[in-house]
């Protein structure tokens, strides 16, 4: 299978707050980076590193007393501005709905690992983040990302908008509390996305620092970024995938219409790239499946309907092309190699 793996780079932004909690916990920052070939000065928060490293910092950090909910307290006090220019352009829009609708169709400036969406809900509205990089990634970063997520809601509406729920694709933790203390809503645990459910009207709140001049300068400044740092164009294909698969509909046609691209002329600048949309799809299907098989206990039937499959058998033989096994052994295999 073709691999993302040298494309898949996240921005720290929040992230580089953790020297100063694992400080003021009294842990060694040494210990926890030791053999990840980093230093405190890499922990910048324009600085990108891969889903792999910042996992492994996460969970060490995490596995000292009090430091359970390490992505939620290196968010604790961030907010949109811990996301540089797109956190900047954020204010510059005119309403709550436009500024989470533009940092979603820019976030690829801070991340080729995985993907923001703003996605219907019946009435309500999902404001979510996705990872897509081959490598498992650590439950606590989708904390953070749901963490800063709540934060930026709330501080571009001076708190007049804080989430109905928050959804989040990891196992229960052994004390729930701080997620509920942290967020102010019920949590829910084992689910197939990580988002926060914002009420419908919600989007429609004015901002008070909207300048329109300011922010089309900054939409060209960050479309030029996202141009120059990209390599090919099946990055661009597999960041529509991921939210899209949430969505229900990561078809050819639909990541095409995502992508204001005829089907016809998506799938020919692929070809020129030698990988076709269907490997595409299932190079990110396969890592969102490895992912809820290994991070929550959602049934086997659940993820395939996650994935998009009419029936678990189609997952099941999707799934054991991709690995050489079933999902169901290959979970036993990652619980066991957890455990050990």
């Amino acid at each position: 299978m073709h691999s993302p793996r040298s494309l898949a780079l996240q921005r720290l932004g929040p992230l580089a707050q953790l020297p100063g909690v694992l400080a003021s916990y009294g842990v060694s920052l040494d210990a926890v980076l030791e053999g990840l070939s980093l230093s405190a000065a890499d922990l910048r928060a324009d600085n990108q590193l891969t889903i792999s490293t910042i996992s492994a910092m996460l969970d060490r950090a995490a596995a000292y007393p009090g430091l359970e909910h390490i992505g939620l307290l290196i968010v604790q006090a961030q907010n949109h501005t811990v996301l540089g220019p797109v956190g900047q352009l954020m204010l510059s829009c005119e309403t709550l709905g436009s500024a989470l609708g533009t940092f979603v169709m820019l976030q690829m400036a801070n991340s080729t690992a995985g993907a923001a969406y703003l996605h219907p809900v019946g009435e309500d509205h999902a404001l979510g983040f996705g990872i897509y990089a081959p490598d498992l990634p650590s439950s606590h970063i989708y904390d953070a990302s749901a963490a800063i997520g709540h934060n930026m809601v709330r501080d571009l509406t001076g708190g007049a908008v804080r989430p109905a729920e928050v959804l989040l694709g990891r196992p229960a933790p052994r004390n729930p509390e701080p997620y509920r203390r942290f967020f102010g809503c019920p949590v829910r645990f084992n689910e197939g996305q990580n988002c926060l459910i914002l009420p419908g009207r919600s989007l429609g709140f004015r901002l008070p620092s909207a300048d329109a001049k300011l922010r089309e300068r900054l939409i060209s400044a960050l479309q030029q970024q996202i141009a120059q740092q990209q390599q090919g164009f099946a990055p661009r294909v597999r960041h529509a995938i991921r939210p899209l698969l949430v969505a229900g509909d990561a078809s050819h046609k639909r990541v095409a219409a995502h992508l204001n691209l005829h089907p016809r002329t998506m799938g020919r600048r692929l070809e020129e790239e030698g990988i076709t949309f269907e490997q595409l799809k299932d190079e990110v299907r396969l890592a969102v499946a490895r992912e809820l098989l290994a991070r929550t206990a959602m049934a086997v039937s659940d993820v395939a309907g996650s994935l998009g499959y009419a029936t678990p058998s189609a997952f099941v033989r999707a799934f054991r092309r991709w690995t050489g096994t079933s999902p169901s052994a290959w979970r036993r295999q990652s619980e066991h190699t957890a455990s050990g």
